[in-house]
């Protein structure tokens, strides 16, 4: 696991990665042919905006009230993608390959950010960590109930 010397640069990195996600889903919703794949993916990249202004925030210091938040609104893992293998997404990706893809980009967040809150000592800090791990579960969460009505009801 990559190392780092302070919560800033944790978060940096963070940061570096929403924004990667934001330019892989911007750039596959210009390139795909079907529509709904396309709004889907321009949704993921506006999440991924959401995601970056959070941690942002989290860095700028305005964190106690999101680590409250999230506290108190748990969330289930339903960890229906957890066993499937993404496929790269390209200009041919379907819906089913960008839920997946965009689900287990946020578990890798997710577990991440649990890495992340075991090796650190410090309550606000471990608060910082433990509610993005939450705030990534929740948008894999979201993925996966999209998932469960638009793969599994159609098989």
């Amino acid at each position: 696991m990559e190392k780092f010397s302070s919560v800033e640069a944790v978060l940096d990195r963070a940061i570096e990665e929403e924004q990667e996600s934001f330019a892989l889903y911007t750039t596959l919703a210009g390139a795909v042919k079907n529509a709904a794949v396309r709004a889907r993916l321009q949704e993921l990249a506006e999440m991924e905006l959401g995601h970056q202004a959070k941690l942002q925030e989290a860095k700028a210091g305005n964190v106690r009230w999101a680590i409250r938040r999230a506290k108190a609104e748990p969330v289930t893992d339903l960890r229906l993608t957890d066993h499937l293998e993404a496929k790269p997404l390209d200009a041919n990706a379907d819906y089913q390959d960008v839920l997946l893809s965009a689900a287990r980009r946020e578990k890798t967040a997710h577990d991440f950010y649990q890495a992340m809150l075991e090796m650190v000592d410090d309550p606000l800090v471990k608060g910082i960590f433990e509610m993005l791990a939450t705030e990534e579960l929740r948008h894999k969460y979201a993925l996966e109930k999209i998932y469960e009505e638009v793969v599994y009801q159609a098989n």
